[in-house]
């Protein structure tokens, strides 16, 4: 059984992939730098960057990064001291009491497990601890391991207790791994730490989970430009535009983590059913919504649909968009913004 989070989340914002930035307005009453304030660390298994263009703000960024450290701590299937750790090693054991945090961000998986009918499912860790994508163990699992790991995969033998504020897997074997949603989560929590410290323009990229507060340097009323990344082509490497303003933006794809066998190539988006990537012609997606925790699980979500069902699927939501591109070098966008996205790439076609 599992309970409806009753837990409000703060609004934020999230663009994706490569942001285009201008010198800053004169008469700009944000009360901006001369220069940005910019770290670049290695959190979360990726790179971690936050931009704060308010004076005085690199104070308000040091306690973001302390947030994330903090968060990755409890999150982290790999560290063996995590709440999550614990709570997979009591998997048909007992209950684990977990932080509100950690809590909170189960029920959220949930929640989307049973919306997508499974295409999410957070108790995929099984599957991907045997992958190792990522790590430098990953290689293709055996079959019969692999049959193993998909019969522990099961979100509807999670028990929640809301009262006691504890997670219980059923099962002897299941894993929990909650990166699919919890780096959003992190992602929200940063950049809820910079504005509660009054930073008012920054941008938070915790490995392709963005988060813009505000608007662009370009003046009050301008949105970030926010490039579309080429699939094909190196980090920053991009096909096009759109712009986003107090947002967040999710980007994932084929091309980010992979294992080869020989001339094959396997990509990190596992399906649940099969223990193996989904198959489809998606390359890549970006998932634009208020915060980045449901953005990152909509993405899954979205992929594993396919383009026509994922676009019926996210144009069925209020205040989600989406952009995919395809193997085929095809662009697909969500109604909403469907004006706002420009493709500038010769080798790329927006087809709606």
């Amino acid at each position: 059984m599992f309970t409806s989070n009753k837990k409000k989340v703060l609004s934020l914002m999230i663009p994706v992939l490569s942001l285009t930035l201008f010198g800053c307005n004169d008469d700009d009453s944000r009360g901006l730098a001369d220069q940005p304030y910019e770290r670049t660390e290695f959190l979360l298994g990726t790179v971690a960057n936050m931009r704060v263009f308010n004076q005085d703000g690199e104070d308000a960024m040091d306690k973001a990064f302390d947030r994330v450290k903090e968060l990755d701590e409890w999150f982290s299937m790999q560290n063996p001291d995590s709440e999550i750790s614990e709570v997979n090693r009591q998997a048909g054991i007992e209950p684990v009491e977990v932080s509100e945090e950690v809590f909170y961000v189960m029920e959220r998986a949930l929640h989307f497990a049973e919306e997508s009918g499974g295409s999410f499912d957070p108790t995929i860790g099984a599957v991907t601890s045997l992958w190792g994508i990522g790590q430098e163990y990953a290689a293709v699992p055996d079959q019969d391991e692999l049959d193993a790991a998909v019969a522990v995969v099961d979100y509807q033998l999670v028990e929640l207790d809301e009262d006691n504020q504890t997670i219980y897997l059923q099962e002897e074997g299941m894993v929990l791994d909650l990166g699919a949603i919890a780096k959003g989560y992190i992602t929200d929590e940063a950049a809820r730490v910079l504005v509660e410290e009054g930073v008012n323009t920054a941008i938070v990229d915790l490995g392709g989970d963005i988060v813009v507060v505000g608007n662009s340097t370009r003046g009050e009323n301008d949105p970030w430009n926010v490039g579309i990344q080429n699939p094909y082509g190196d980090r920053g490497d991009i096909i096009g535009m759109v712009p986003v303003s107090d947002r967040a933006i999710v980007t994932s794809g084929i091309y980010e983590r992979l294992v080869r066998d020989g001339d094959d190539e396997y990509h990190h988006l596992m399906n649940p059913d099969t223990g193996y990537p989904f198959e489809n012609n998606i390359s890549g997606i970006s998932i634009i919504a208020d915060n980045a925790m449901d953005a990152d699980a909509i993405a899954n979500i979205a992929f594993s649909l396919g383009v026509e069902e994922g676009l019926d699927y996210i144009n069925g939501l209020e205040g989600v968009e989406v952009i995919y591109t395809t193997n085929d070098l095809e662009v697909f966008v969500s109604e909403g913004i469907t004006e706002d996205v420009e493709i500038n790439h010769n080798d790329f076609e927006k087809v709606n």
